[in-house]
């Protein structure tokens, strides 16, 4: 397998910056990817590498990143492994948020005295008892 190009080198100008050291500045648009979604992808790299980061004022922020073990190389497979980790973790940052409604629902109704939900998956005010769905209980219904 051939050794991959500097992110430097295949992504479009502007968007990674090495410097002397072997330290790659990557650009991150925040438009795209969340903060969360960046300080998670940083995080599960600290093992292999530097991170530093640094918000900019124009809805970007910069990623530093540098091998522990300094070499230039590494640095390179640690940039590349850092955007697809950001692309996974904006995804799930975006589930989170989308699936937010229903996780509580669910935790409501795991931690709660009293029905939070009835049968068939609709909110029951607090205070009132759930009815019982007959036409569930009597109409068969394959389990999916």
């Amino acid at each position: 397998m051939s050794e991959l190009p500097g992110p430097e080198a295949a992504l479009p100008e502007g968007a990674a910056i090495r410097f002397e050291d072997g330290a790659v500045r990557l650009t991150l648009s925040t438009d795209i990817y969340s903060v969360g979604a960046i300080l998670r992808s940083c995080y599960w790299l600290t093992d292999r590498c530097y991170v530093h980061l640094a918000p900019r004022n124009d809805g970007y922020v910069e990623a530093t990143l540098l091998a522990k073990t300094g070499d230039e190389r590494e640095t390179s497979r640690v940039a590349w492994q850092f955007l697809n980790d950001l692309v996974d973790n904006q995804l799930r940052v975006s589930i989170q948020e989308e699936t937010a409604g229903i996780r509580d629902m669910i935790v409501a109704q795991a931690f709660s005295d009293v029905d939070a939900i009835d049968d068939r998956g609709r909110r029951v005010e607090p205070g009132s008892t759930p009815g019982v769905d007959q036409s569930a209980i009597t109409t068969w219904r394959p389990v999916p």
